[in-house]
């Protein structure tokens, strides 16, 4: 435990100064932005490298993160955008999951190769493209063409509104595990325990919706957990598409607009938040492992 804390602590170290020197970095000029008024020079104050560390500490420890350009309060603008960016994580990570598991299973239960083949193939060809291309189709089907779900936008608890972008980021969830889970799947089908089972006249149906089911959801927890982080983070690319008020559209907002504030504390907030469920992550996969181990 002691030394998990000192890890923690020698990251946060590490990370307060990446957040602090690249967000004073990309910030010290933005004379840029004011080219179409005329305006050739901006005032601004500048201070050291250190001065710059301990004012970003003083703004996460007592100022609230100190004030976006808007006014709002730092911590105040991304507790507002957090809960969104929950609700579609949690949903796209629904979505991936329920679909992954349940075709790969049913691959197994009908033993059927060109199922296999087929997702398979579906599963890099979603990895291979964009994630801007298939928010586009979506939107093109579901919104143009069907009318079904809203172009965007965000009501607070109203999963009408993530359906689109829960889509687009939960068919990439849904790749990764498929790819994982299709051979993993295969390999227990074959394996002695499952024969066994097969001598003793249990249902197929039991054999693959419990049995080996139970023994590929571990390390499918683990990269859940991954993927969870990466989520909570943001998905810039996406929200911006559907103009969705989580924290990637802000961390896209604070760097095009050049907010020091917002884009610092948001770098930290990205940092802490994947550094937790990786070490998640890690136990996970340290507690699975022992427990195999010691399984008779």
């Amino acid at each position: 435990m002691k030394s998990e804390v000192f890890r923690f602590l020698y990251y946060l170290l590490l990370l307060s100064l990446v957040s602090s020197f690249v967000s004073e970095f990309h910030t010290k000029d933005k004379s840029y932005l004011y080219a179409d008024s005329g305006i050739s020079s901006v005032n601004s104050n500048q201070t050291n490298v250190f001065q710059s560390y301990i004012d970003f500490w003083k703004r996460i420890l007592f100022e609230s993160g100190g004030s976006t350009q808007n006014g709002e309060t730092v911590y105040g603008h991304i507790g507002n955008r957090f809960f969104a960016t929950f609700h579609l994580a949690i949903f796209s990570i629904l979505f991936g999951t329920i679909f992954a598991f349940g075709s790969s299973l049913l691959t197994i239960y009908l033993r059927s190769k060109r199922l296999y083949n087929f997702l398979y193939f579906i599963s890099n060809f979603i990895l291979s493209t964009p994630v801007f291309i298939v928010a586009i189709l979506l939107l093109i089907v579901f919104f143009y063409k069907l009318e079904w779900f809203p172009p965007g936008g965000y009501e607070t608890g109203n999963t009408y509104f993530i359906v689109l972008p829960g889509i687009t980021l939960g068919s990439r969830i849904f790749s990764r595990l498929t790819l994982y889970l299709l051979p993993e799947v295969v390999k227990e089908s074959k394996s002695k325990y499952t024969q066994l089972l097969l001598t003793r006249s249990y249902p197929w149906s039991h054999i693959v919706g419990i049995e080996i089911f139970l023994k590929v959801l571990p390390v499918t927890l683990i990269l859940l957990v991954l993927d969870f982080g990466s989520l909570l983070s943001g998905a810039m690319v996406v929200e911006e598409i559907f103009f969705f008020p989580g924290v990637g559209k802000s961390l896209y907002y604070s760097i095009k607009s050049m907010d020091t504030y917002l884009l610092s504390t948001l770098l930290m907030y990205s940092g802490i938040i994947f550094y937790i469920l990786n070490r998640i992550g890690f136990h996970l996969q340290n507690y699975f492992s022992g427990e195999y181990q010691n399984a008779p």
